[in-house]
């Protein structure tokens, strides 16, 4: 028998399949696939869902959906292996006419093009609170009524669709709140964050001794490097430990976050952690902390697992530059990078800033190394440094260290300042920061700052009345006495840095006592190496986004920064803020330029490589934005946080 020709149209569908690359394979029962078009029951999901790494809150399963509008059809993909839409799109959803082949221009088109051929979109389970919602990229322009349609045609084809909710994360979608209310049932960022359980801060592993410091107890003197500390109330500071839990959620980019990040510390969240039973059953035992992107892990190890992890965790040394000539008191425009051996890293660092084109810093000057040295000598001071530093009996002994160092402080404290430093430095208050009513004497090591050792909070600053010679005097020695802390000295020690060549610089500024916002800022996205963005966290005034109590959750940003993905995604409202947005869209967008131009400047590449900058920065009541601190920051991404390939 003769065969018959192919039809038109089939020959349009094998033409098809080539240019595609074949059809996708639908998941079923006992059969793995590439996607579904209907999500009916719990095996369904499971056999989509990936439990997803780099959101911005853990213990969250996501499947990828795509609605294709040509023809109406839905794709929930199998998202462990197509996590991205433009995969799976370029894979399967491309046809000899319209083929699907440039990332760019698929990103352009798709999440922008009023026309688009394509919705994505996620639909993600929160394990927490168990919710349910449907969501778009921050960049998505999508109009609000077309999200409502394509909501409900999802919420028609999932077996939870009476549960689900529409995220909204769009700036333009955030906006139009009650509008969207109107349209569906939504779930905003905020309240999903109300109902955080766990909070990785800091990913990875690590093997110590469990001990439990119950809510309202100090942070015990004695703790120990090899500890894994569990704090049932957060510390400002906290000395070198092995691993941390805290009771509260933390503030992402408080001092405590900042050093273990620095520290490679594994570091998270568990509310409730040191009441727990589980927990608490470990208690002065050797365990092993996993803290995951998803999930954490704590459980009892062996002696010799505990020996074999203590001889092998130690921070590494930086190499600390010191330059004790005099330099005198130049303004931050006369300072340059290799200044940092005479002023210290932050005074040298914000000077850099100040070089920033667009970028507002305080009036400030440098008073140098020298003057610290000078001081130590003419009370003998220095002698009796060294006297401390040379008896190893006293530095072995944890309390007889602390003693000593107190002492010191209060030898420090109780010392005179020499006339050749106070009067230059007080003529050059009045005629650089002439009109300023208080100013600050910031603190300005070579030993913080750096590639490799924050320091963050390890030493102490001052406000001063600029009139009084005597207040002067006092926050001189306040700030020099700060080198000698017992946790600075204890952090310094952990990392091998040769404490004889620590100097105290001072970076003497404005004192800027309108300002509305204080915030911190990292020029990279520690969620995913695939977004590159700049994160901003933000607090009111009267709250500390650095060293933030429990639960004080700041106003946390992600703006991204590529070119086919820009946005803004808003992942936290201040707990402080009673619902007001501290830094609006447009001054987001604003502060986003110049971390982007500092982070150039610092590392002289785009957002998103390795190499980042932690920015401090203060709003005005004016609404200026003025930059106060900015060091080195090296972003750290796990498997599931890297750039998915």
């Amino acid at each position: 028998m003769q065969s018959k020709p192919p039809s038109f149209l089939a020959l349009v569908a094998l033409v098809v399949l080539v240019a595609c690359g074949g059809a996708p394979v639908a998941v079923g029962p006992g059969r793995d696939g590439d996607f579904a078009a209907r999500i009916d029951d719990a095996a369904t999901w499971t056999a989509l869902a990936a439990r997803a790494g780099n959101d911005t809150l853990a213990r969250v399963e996501v499947v990828k959906v795509l609605l294709d509008r040509d023809d109406d059809r839905l794709y929930f993909t199998q998202s462990r292996r197509w996590p991205l839409h433009f995969a799976f799109a370029s894979r399967f959803l491309g046809r000899a006419w319209d083929r699907v082949i440039d990332q760019r221009r698929f990103n352009e088109r798709e999440y922008h093009a009023p026309d688009r051929r394509f919705v994505l979109g996620s639909v993600t389970r929160y394990l927490d609170q168990d919710r349910w919602t449907f969501e778009l990229a921050a960049s998505d322009t999508l109009a609000l009524d077309a999200t409502a349609k394509v909501f409900a045609r999802i919420r028609g084809a999932v077996y939870f669709g009476a549960a689900l909710h529409y995220r909204p994360i769009p700036a333009t979608h955030q906006g139009e709140l009650a509008a969207a209310r109107a349209l569906m049932p939504v779930l905003t960022t905020d309240e999903l964050w109300a109902g955080v359980v766990y909070q990785p801060l800091e990913i990875g592993d690590a093997v110590g001794i469990l001990r439990i410091v119950p809510a309202g107890a100090p942070v015990p003197a004695d703790l120990k490097p090899y500890e894994v500390v569990v704090l049932g109330t957060q510390p400002l500071e906290l000395p070198p430990v092995a691993g941390i839990i805290t009771d509260e959620v933390q503030a992402p980019l408080g001092h405590i976050a900042i050093l273990a990040h620095t520290r490679r510390t594994p570091n998270m969240a568990r509310r409730g952690a040191s009441t727990l039973p589980q927990i608490a059953a470990l208690a002065g035992k050797p365990v092993r902390l996993v803290v995951g992107a998803t999930d954490y892990r704590l459980e009892a190890v062996t002696q010799e697992e505990l020996a074999k992890a203590a001889a092998n965790r130690r921070g590494v040394a930086p190499k600390l530059v010191l330059d004790l000539r005099d330099a005198g008191l130049p303004a931050l425009a006369d300072i340059r990078p290799r200044d940092a051996a005479r002023f210290g890293a932050k005074t040298a660092q914000l000077a850099r800033v100040a070089r920033v084109g667009g970028v507002a810093t305080p009036r400030a000057f440098g008073l140098p190394f020298a003057a610290y040295a000078k001081f130590l000598a003419a009370n003998g001071l220095d002698r009796r440094i060294a006297d401390l530093l040379a008896d190893a009996a006293t530095r072995a002994d944890p309390a007889r260290l602390r003693a000593a160092l107190d002492g010191l402080r209060a030898a420090i404290a109780a010392a005179t300042v020499p006339a050749p430093i106070v009067d230059p430095l007080h003529a050059r208050i009045g005629a650089l920061l002439a009109g300023t009513s208080k100013v600050r004497l910031r603190s300005s090591t070579n030993a913080e700052d750096l590639d490799g050792f924050s320091g963050a909070g390890l030493y102490a600053s001052a406000r001063v009345d600029p009139a009084s010679r005597a207040d002067l005097e006092r926050g001189l020695r306040a700030v020099w006495g700060s080198v000698w802390s017992y946790e600075a000295f204890a952090e310094r020690a952990w990392y091998g840095l040769d404490h004889a060549r620590v100097a105290m610089g001072i970076l003497v500024q404005e004192s800027i006592d309108d300002d509305v916002v204080n915030g911190v800022a990292i020029t990279g996205n520690p969620y995913y190496e695939g977004r590159p963005a700049v994160y901003v966290n933000a607090q009111v005034r009267g709250g500390s986004v650095t060293g933030a109590a429990g639960n004080e959750v700041p106003e946390q940003s992600l703006v991204y920064t590529y070119e086919t993905g820009q946005g803004i995604e808003r992942i936290s409202d201040s707990s402080r803020a009673r619902g007001v947005r501290l830094v609006p869209d447009g001054e987001l967008t604003r502060l986003a330029a110049q971390l982007q131009r500092i982070h150039l400047d610092f590392t002289g590449d785009e957002v998103g490589s390795k190499r980042a900058v932690d920015v401090e920065f203060l709003i005005r009541a004016n609404r200026q934005i003025v930059v106060v601190q900015a060091r080195p920051y090296l972003m750290h991404w796990t498997e599931e946080r890297r750039l998915a390939r």
